[in-house]
């Protein structure tokens, strides 16, 4: 009998253990991005003070939504100016921004705008770092002419001489005129966003020179470019760059398209010549953004853990994808467990709706009254969340 009771004791004791290492184990803690600090650089890690310059149809929603929850995680102030008629498509310093609560100032600033560093630089604190995201100029106008219901305008027979019909109506342009009809976030709409002056550049007599003058002075601007390309690649730069965690670049693609329109080779190189200054910043950043990766040791193991802690969320969020009624983009059916979790609820907003509310919330307009914390409750997210 007392051998029986040791035995019993042992399997006991061992189960305990097992457990306890099973708890605590790496593969059941939410894994941390090892910080990697630079000679060069002394700023606090992690950085919490950052402008995301948004450019259009480059994954830019999605980035905006990894970026509104990461500043209402940490409480961080968003410049946020009455988006989107108060800022897309406007120059900043036109607009009024009321002042930051007091003895704060302003984090953060991650909207549609006219690109203007000095006029940022000036409402955010002196350690701001800037970045933004590029595409390839094909595939980013191709995106832009399906969500943005462009061949309506340009009727034909199919999508592909749709877009052959609006190229051939604009060939003039930049060379006799800066007129182009429809071209609003379709051509050279990154070079537009990131604040290039089109105008002089048609005046110019050497207008290469005009695009290099203009990515330089990027480059003094812009702590770090990413690729919509390589998106997962570009988060985990981002996150070893500003010491973030996996649980702050997790992520749920935002307006994504709910199908690919054939577009001919013979099309596509049309695209490309029209945008000569999109392709030119795209192929500047892409190679200044593998060349960062290459000096990135171990980059590459974070990445696959990264997207296992990301498939990870997403099975616990979702429970299946389906077409929604806003532009004909995917709208995410959440699990049980997802309905009642703020983060799976955020990642499944779009980002109109989401900063909406925060308006509402930074003018003390709730529901049931100004929240004590300051914080998002889980009713509000639900309530305001957009499931069009």
């Amino acid at each position: 009998m007392n051998n029986t009771i040791k035995l019993v004791f042992f399997a006991l004791t061992i189960f305990a253990l097992l457990y306890v290492y099973h708890i605590t184990s790496p593969r059941n803690v939410e894994p941390v991005l090892p910080i990697v600090t630079s000679d060069a650089v002394e700023e606090a890690c992690p950085v919490k003070n950052f402008v995301f310059v948004k450019t259009h149809k480059t994954g830019s929603s999605t980035m905006s939504n990894i970026l509104l929850r990461y500043c209402e995680n940490h409480r961080l102030n968003l410049l946020l100016g009455g988006y989107p008629t108060g800022t897309e498509y406007h120059y900043l310093p036109t607009k009024f921004y009321p002042p930051p609560p007091p003895g704060e100032s302003y984090n953060a600033f991650v909207m549609h705008a006219n690109y203007n560093y000095n006029f940022l630089r000036s409402k955010l604190p002196q350690d701001t770092k800037f970045f933004t995201i590029v595409r390839h100029p094909v595939s980013r106008y191709i995106s832009g002419f399906r969500f943005f219901r462009s061949h309506r305008t340009y009727d034909k027979e199919d999508f592909d001489h749709s877009i052959q019909k609006h190229l051939k109506a604009n060939k003039e342009y930049l060379v006799s005129t800066t007129q182009c009809e429809g071209c609003q976030n379709l051509v050279n709409s990154v070079a537009v966003d990131l604040g290039f002056n089109f105008n002089k550049y048609f005046r110019s007599k050497n207008k290469t020179l005009e695009v290099e003058k203009f990515i330089a002075n990027l480059d003094q601007e812009l702590e770090l470019v990413l690729v919509m390309e390589y998106f997962d690649l570009s988060l985990v730069l981002l996150a070893r760059q500003f010491c973030w965690t996996f649980e702050d670049i997790a992520y749920l693609k935002s307006l994504e398209s709910a199908s690919k329109p054939h577009v001919s080779e013979e099309t596509k190189a049309m695209i490309f010549d029209f945008q000569k200054i999109d392709a030119a910043i795209y192929d500047y950043y892409n190679k200044t953004f593998w060349n960062k990766i290459s000096k990135e040791e171990g980059i590459f193991e974070d990445l696959e853990k990264f997207q296992r802690y990301n498939e990870a969320t997403k099975d616990k969020c979702v429970s299946q994808k389906k077409v929604g009624n806003f532009q004909f983009t995917m709208q995410y059916e959440l699990t049980e467990f997802g309905k009642n979790d703020f983060q799976c609820l955020a990642m499944t907003s779009r980002v109109l709706p989401f900063v909406h509310l925060l308006e509402k919330r930074n003018q003390g307009i709730h529901s049931d009254g100004p929240h004590q914390s300051g914080m998002l409750t889980l009713d509000d997210v639900y309530k305001n969340r957009d499931t069009s």
